[in-house]
């Protein structure tokens, strides 16, 4: 057991982390290294996965450490980050400077014919083709002499604008990574798949990604938490709740356990644990924005909404297949639910600032709309308060929306709802119409029996449709479902 006193082993969240500080990933690491270290060609692979859940981790790990260089002697890794490479001409001069670097500290007396190669691959003046030809043969040499060439290309999503000025870069690193004359050990790190990325910048050089094996990288399972927990110099068992908070989240749970260290440095005490009950930190909405701005970008934020609320009008069952395979989603009780309840709980209020959501959203903010105005008007803005004074029976359920309100406001802050409303379910909604039903039943008409009947249906429905399970409400309920829907809401909006 380490020693509390040699310091955090989380206090550089956020960077790359590996030797004894990478745990976990033991699938990836083999596939890795099976395809692109233990085979005689090199094959290209794609590390695929939302941000900051290990995949620049996962390749430097693998490739970059001066362990692997000298369990591999002949390995020549090179990093390069594509969002500040400055295009593809910058690329292959880059590859072709960093791989003569290279061999020049393993062999300071490298052959002329490759120093020739070196010299003709950074001439001044070169174009794009005359580049590419001259850089393969450089790459060639290498090859010969017993070389292998590993290029590890970081964020790759960079691709999309990075490449769109010089056309063909695409087939160009595929040449290198299939011509089994350079065979060039192509790996990439991306949140996207690779498909996407060549689509969005070149759409004509279909056959790049079919060369690649694609690893995605999700969640760490609770053998791979327990392991992360360990890091701890006094672990404690707080692999259960890390599960809980973040769905094993690498990077979340490793903000939470830096929290942790810096709060009991000798050890967490048994029983709750302050920094994993109240508020979570500033990282995990930081992280969350950066997941919608991804969603956004890729128009993909209906479709995780859809999946994991439902219900699922626009979504397919491949689009939740791809929302699950990059880790954003993940089966729960025969349903779809975000990577950790506490996302979810953020794409609640996402959920509800999507336009045109679907029928039965248009329906609630109605109703909500209407009760809110009309207690307003009869209570005033304290409206909540008079309820339970003169309706003593609403009381249980208005605190109850209260609670999951004040839960809200304490993990989102400002972006939270701090409307009553927004936290009532159908069966809700009816009961505080029908406390006053000399004002709602002048609106929606009909006596209270009829709406009771359909409220009930609604409650019925929306359960299932929320968490994607539609196929156990039959085809009869699903029809009244809509109709009552759409009663309602040519009585909201007439």
């Amino acid at each position: 057991m380490t020693d509390s006193r040699a310091g955090n082993p989380f206090a550089t969240v956020g960077h790359i982390v590996h030797g004894d500080a990478h745990v976990g990933r033991a699938g990836a690491i083999g596939t890795l290294r099976e395809r692109v270290l233990a085979q005689p060609t090199a094959a290209a692979t794609a590390i695929i996965g939302p941000p900051r859940i290990g995949k620049s981790s996962l390749a430097y790990h693998l490739f970059m450490r001066p362990e692997v260089q000298a369990e591999h002697p002949r390995l020549l890794p090179v990093w390069m980050n594509v969002s500040v490479q400055g295009g593809a001409h910058r690329l292959f001069r880059r590859l072709v400077e960093d791989v003569w670097d290279l061999v020049c500290e393993r062999v300071p007396d490298t052959d002329a014919r490759i120093a020739r190669a070196y010299e003709r691959a950074l001439a001044p003046d070169l174009d794009w083709a005359e580049l590419q030809s001259e850089a393969r043969e450089f790459l060639r040499l290498v090859r010969r002499r017993g070389w292998r060439v590993v290029l590890v290309l970081d964020e790759f999503d960079a691709a999309r604008e990075a490449f769109k000025s010089q056309p063909g870069t695409f087939q160009a690193l595929r040449e290198l990574a299939y011509n089994l004359d350079c065979n060039v050990g192509l790996v990439t790190t991306s949140r996207r798949e690779l498909r996407e990325i060549v689509d969005m910048a070149d759409p004509d050089e279909s056959t790049f990604p079919g060369i690649f094996r694609s690893i995605f990288l999700v969640c760490f399972d609770r053998p791979e938490l327990e392991e992360l927990v360990a890091r701890l110099p006094v672990p404690g068992d707080l692999a259960g709740r890390l599960e809980e908070l973040t769905g094993g989240h690498p990077y979340l749970a490793s903000v939470l356990l830096e929290r942790v260290f810096e709060a009991h440095p000798d050890g967490p005490p048994p029983g709750d644990i302050p920094t994993l009950n109240g508020p979570m930190p500033p990282e995990f909405q930081y992280y969350y924005r950066d997941l919608e701005e991804l969603l956004r970008a890729d128009g993909k934020l209906r479709d995780m909404l859809e999946v994991v609320f439902g219900p699922q009008l626009v979504v397919t069952p491949n689009d939740a297949l791809s929302l699950q395979q990059r880790g954003l989603v993940r089966v729960r009780d025969d349903s779809y639910g975000a990577f950790s309840d506490h996302f979810q709980q953020y794409l609640a209020l996402l959920s509800r600032d999507v336009a045109d959501w679907d029928n039965w959203m248009s329906v609630e903010r109605g109703l909500r709309d209407l009760i809110e105005r009309s207690f307003e008007d009869r209570y005033g803005p304290d409206w909540p308060d008079e309820l339970r004074k003169t309706r003593p029976k609403l009381t249980a359920m208005l605190d109850k929306c209260g609670q999951l309100m004040d839960r809200e406001v304490a993990s989102f802050g400002s972006r939270a709802s701090t409307r009553l409303l927004d936290f009532t379910y159908p069966r809700d909604l009816y009961d505080l119409m029908a406390s006053h039903w000399d004002i709602f039943g002048k609106v929606i008409n009909k006596d209270k029996s009829y709406w009771s009947e359909r409220f009930s249906l609604l409650a019925k429905v929306r359960n299932p449709m929320v968490h994607n399970r539609m196929s156990v409400v039959t085809p009869m309920d699903q029809r009244k479902f809509k109709l009552y829907c759409d009663e309602l809401r040519e009585l909201l909006n007439p």
